[in-house]
């Protein structure tokens, strides 16, 4: 099977990846939600696993990732707020350092059933809303480069395509 075909859609305060997913979208959202998956699609590296948590089921919920910095040393926490909860369309959630408010900026993934049961997908980094220089600074956005974004996006691909039967 070749690989997936990515689409960088990035933009000046955004990294957005883009493709088709040969898997339905409801199998798709599913995995999107449990953020104790979320570290086996990460192409960054920089997911490392979910703090105590479920899947998630609405907007408002907060989850805790353990996470490792772009150095490969760091490790450190976030807490994520759930903004934008639609099965079956949209995941997202706004990024904040553990124990401290969000400062804008936002991951998400937009999805669009498609009528052969595949999916279009949107994995995406907007951090347009962040205003303080310091936090700008500080954080170096795109802390993810569109290409680890792809890698995410072909994780998820593989992780939902079904698996061959005996022959």
């Amino acid at each position: 099977m070749s690989e997936l075909r990515t689409t960088d859609e990035s933009g000046p305060t955004e990294v957005r990846v883009s493709a088709v997913v040969g898997a339905p979208v409801e199998r798709i959202f599913e995995l999107l939600a449990d953020p104790a998956r979320h570290g086996e699609l990460d192409g960054s590296g920089m997911v490392r696993a979910a703090e105590g948590t479920g899947p998630l089921t609405g907007v408002g919920q907060r989850f805790v990732m353990e996470m490792l910095w772009t150095d490969g040393v760091r490790e450190y926490r976030v807490e994520n707020h759930v903004t934008r909860y639609e099965p079956g369309r949209a995941l997202e959630w706004l990024v904040a350092d553990h124990g401290h408010d969000p400062q804008g900026w936002r991951w998400g993934w937009v999805l669009e059933p498609r009528p052969d049961g595949s999916t279009a997908v949107a994995n995406y980094c907007d951090w347009s809303a962040v205003t303080d220089p310091e936090v700008l600074r500080a954080k170096g956005f795109p802390v993810v480069p569109a290409e680890q974004v792809a890698a995410t996006v072909r994780r998820l691909d593989e992780a939902v395509r079904p698996v061959p039967g005996p022959s």
